[in-house]
């Protein structure tokens, strides 16, 4: 991989690490999930050329996130309400955000997302320098 290349995998590590604190770094959920499934092929080749189980096992750890679910984020941590929440209220406005979100609690799409940027800091280490990975792999 050239270096530009692990540039680039390393500023969108990071574009996904900030998001649990600021959503603004990205415009859609469907952005986000770009930039998310691009990094994870970048990691699996560049796990590939350096031959690293490492990597591997981490891409494997990944939460699945539906676009659903990071709208739902989005417009929560932007304190944003739908229409049915001013009319309905509280309870309707919930029912609505879980069929929507296919039964996903939002406690659960937060856990998910600060699992992605857990991975995302140890890779983003990896990727910039190799040694990472033996002391990760150490720690446990």
């Amino acid at each position: 991989m050239r270096e530009s290349e692990i540039q680039i995998l390393k500023k969108s590590l990071n574009v996904i690490i900030d998001f649990y604190e600021r959503v603004e770094m990205v415009n859609s959920s469907s952005e986000f999930l770009e930039i998310h499934n691009r990094n994870i092929k970048m990691l699996a080749d560049l796990g590939f050329e350096r031959q690293s189980i490492f990597i591997k096992k981490c891409i494997g750890d990944y939460p699945t996130l539906r676009v659903s679910e990071i709208e739902l984020f989005i417009s929560r941590q932007r304190k944003e309400r739908s229409f049915l929440w001013f009319v309905g209220g509280r309870r309707v406005g919930f029912i609505h955000d879980l069929i929507k979100t296919r039964g996903v609690l939002l406690s659960q799409i937060k856990k998910k997302i600060s699992k992605i940027k857990e991975l995302n800091i140890k890779l983003y280490k990896v990727v910039e320098n190799p040694i990472f990975e033996e002391v990760y792999e150490k720690i446990g």
